[in-house]
């Protein structure tokens, strides 16, 4: 009886079962709509539950979204704030964290070797991302977004001589004239837009993208910034307007044909920076290519090389990128070590002091000379461990088939992987009081200088076959511009009352810096000691 009653039951139960189902398929059937809905709904979750415990990176912590979309690496990236969160999850997590579907990021100096390295017998060196190193922001295969080793290395040696050390102090008059006219226009300086100071920001941005701008076109560039209807410095505005769309474009290009859409329909704000500035970049490569000159910029050289002659289209396409990442990055560390210089007088005070008493005149400042000064490289070092120009984002790499270990963790292929720099720099393992602005560390002779701070862990300009080409030139700049600002001038003031860099600049692939506005003081009243003044 028992079991005639269990068995009852149990058909029963499974004849309701089946009535259930067949009356869910009626209604399925009639309605097309829900039924599509729950194929979506139960694909998604599928792919949810693939992504978050069955992935081959599953066993990698990170933050709870991260594993299920891309779309929420770029939200952090466009946030402005990537670099402190990117950091944060470090500090909880460890060296290595999954900050995507297929991407992770890494914190330490090992994987910074092992990832843009020039490679071993058993791991080739590995390739640029396609994905974050797309063609479709720059419109154009170029320097920095070439992902073919071998096209790769034909457009390296192609640039390599023009940003030679040679080469750049044979031009060296370039970047004294182009100096000394930025440390005599600040000097008329006083306020703007009606508030007090002036914002050397901008100033910056000026300076660079004129030394950038002559070294690469020569004797056109200043022609065609004369014949252009827009004031002399507004294609260094959109330079600046564009760095940010960059980002949104690397997000745009993840979305199917989204950037098809966008390409189709074109924003005005699209129109303003991204299309304008690589307008520019085609005018100003054409108005060189027409013109006849032994000057030797960067453009003689690229025609020099052997090799076919690279298109219009091309050489446009990489004065794209140079004129940007040229003159935005170094712009970027003179901000940043300015605003650092004026929160530590002791610095400052010593940095003038080496300046003033080593050279006379301005006109003695050369860069031969400048390589000499001890503790001037010490703040350039300083200040670019501490605001690493382009260490704000992350510069992935695609780990090579039958994968590799990185950290003593074995990284299946395909895998995007990336060193987060700013991480690097902020870990005290690497680095006593990180977040402390001390050039001496960087001084052998210093107490500073003998803590133990592992000063190789700082590669402002990348590392092995990509690193950067520009990396030269950016020296010869950096020193340069701060030598004859601060020998020339004191800082009077500066908004430090309203502004705290890492709170008010924003972190994307490059920075966004907010305004500093400052007030100096000529410490040569009287009259300049320089005859190109």
């Amino acid at each position: 009886m028992l079991v005639e009653s269990v068995q009852h039951v149990f058909l029963t139960f499974a004849e309701s079962i089946l009535s259930g189902l067949r009356s869910s398929l009626e209604i399925l059937r009639c309605n097309p709509v829900l039924y599509a809905l729950i194929l979506i709904f139960c694909s998604l979750l599928s792919r949810i539950v693939y992504l978050k415990y069955f992935h081959p990176l599953a066993r990698f912590p990170g933050p709870r979204l991260a594993p299920l979309s891309n779309g929420f690496w770029y939200y952090t990236i466009l946030s402005g704030r990537g670099p402190w969160k990117n950091h944060g999850w470090h500090q909880r997590w460890g060296p290595i964290v999954r900050i995507a579907p297929n991407h992770l990021s890494f914190g330490s100096h090992a994987a910074q070797k092992a990832i843009y390295g020039f490679g071993t017998r058993t791991v080739p060196s590995m390739i640029k991302d396609p994905i974050f190193f797309t063609p479709e922001v720059d419109h154009s295969m170029n320097i920095i977004n070439e992902t073919d080793r071998e096209e790769h290395s034909r457009m390296r040696r192609m640039l390599s001589f023009a940003f030679s050390n040679s080469n750049l102090l044979e031009n060296e008059d370039v970047l004294v004239r182009r100096t000394d006219e930025f440390v005599k226009t600040i000097g008329t300086m006083q306020s703007q837009h009606g508030k007090r100071g002036f914002n050397i920001v901008q100033q910056f941005n000026y300076v660079t993208f004129n030394i950038m701008g002559e070294m690469s076109f020569g004797d056109s560039f200043d022609a065609r910034l004369d014949a252009q209807p827009e004031h002399r410095y507004h294609w260094a505005d959109v330079i600046v307007d564009t760095t940010y769309m960059n980002d949104v474009m690397r997000a745009v290009c993840v979305i199917p044909g989204l950037f098809s859409f966008l390409e189709w329909w074109k924003t005005d704000h699209m129109k303003k920076t991204l299309y304008r500035h690589a307008e520019y970049a085609t005018e100003h490569t054409e108005a060189r290519l027409k013109i006849n000159t032994a000057r030797k910029d960067f453009t003689y050289h690229i025609l020099s090389s052997k090799g076919p002659r690279p298109s219009t289209l091309e050489m446009g396409s990489h004065f794209n990128v140079i004129m940007m990442a040229g003159a935005v990055t170094t712009a970027t560390f003179l901000a940043g070590v300015t605003y650092y210089l004026g929160h530590n007088k002791a610095a400052m005070s010593r940095l003038q002091h080496e300046m003033r008493t080593r050279f006379k005149t301005l006109d003695e400042i050369t860069s031969r000379a400048l390589m000499e000064c001890e503790y001037l490289n010490a703040v350039v070092e300083e200040g670019l461990r501490i605001y690493p120009p382009a260490g704000a984002g992350h510069l992935s790499r695609i780990v090579p088939a039958g994968g590799c270990e990185i950290e003593g963790e074995w990284i299946p292929e395909g895998t995007r992987v990336s060193v987060h720099s700013w991480s690097v720099l902020r870990d005290p393992l690497n680095f006593w009081n990180p977040s402390a602005f001390i050039p001496e560390r960087w001084m052998k002779n210093e107490p500073e200088g003998q803590g133990g701070d592992r000063l190789e862990t700082s590669l402002p300009f990348s590392y092995g076959p990509r690193g950067c080409l520009g990396k030269n030139l950016a020296y010869l700049e950096m020193r340069m511009v701060l030598a004859k600002l601060f020998w020339q001038y004191d800082l009077a003031w500066f908004n430090s009352d309203e502004i705290v860099w890492e709170r008010d600049t924003k972190g994307y692939t490059l920075w966004e810096k907010s305004d500093l506005r400052v007030l100096l003081r000529d410490h040569h009243p009287g009259g300049v000691s320089s005859a190109t003044l």
